[in-house]
């Protein structure tokens, strides 16, 4: 679980970092496309993150995943104008409740591989929204070093599935080990 918040928390970083660093045009169709795939993406994580670590206290978790996914939304869309911020906000809400109704419709070992479905999908967008943002920025430096970009975006996703499989396949399987043995 500690994996999956610190890619959380990187991805929102990096993507916080490219909306500050973004350029003054405001094409609000582009923002509010943008936002609302941070927000979906992070939202689901999240509520499907939340509900997973805390699977007794549904209703609170629900509501937690919900507050969270919706300041996210927030923080992020303050830097965008008003309407990319609604849209942030409850998109996050949204996708926190979804993640949340996912995961108690669903096994635990499902649930494991939804959760990493999820990061990898937030890898990802967060990774082509800094992209687009960075590129009409800095459009010759972006053009420039693109295989690089392309190859440590790779780098990443191997990193983060690579990393949560095989910390979480070991925790897996030592809770089922206990299990097992008090039986």
């Amino acid at each position: 679980m500690f994996t999956s918040w610190v890619c959380i928390s990187i991805m929102l970083f990096i993507t916080l970092i490219s909306i500050y660093l973004k350029p003054t045009k405001n094409d609000q169709m582009h923002q509010m496309m943008y936002m609302m795939m941070i927000s979906m993406t992070t939202g689901l994580t999240i509520g499907v993150l939340i509900t997973l670590s805390n699977h007794q206290q549904f209703f609170h978790s629900l509501l937690i995943s919900m507050g969270v996914s919706a300041l996210i939304g927030l923080c992020i869309g303050f830097r965008l104008h008003f309407l990319a911020l609604l849209e942030g906000i409850f998109t996050g809400m949204m996708a926190g409740m979804m993640g949340s109704m996912i995961v108690v419709m669903i096994s635990i070992s499902e649930a494991h591989a939804l959760l990493l479905i999820c990061l990898l999908l937030l890898t990802c967008s967060a990774i082509f929204c800094s992209t687009m943002f960075l590129s009409q920025r800095f459009p010759k430096l972006l053009s420039s070093f693109f295989p690089v970009i392309i190859i440590s975006s790779l780098l990443l996703i191997l990193t983060v599935f690579y990393s949560f499989t095989h910390f979480g396949t070991t925790t897996v399987s030592q809770s089922y080990k206990i299990n097992v043995l008090k039986k």
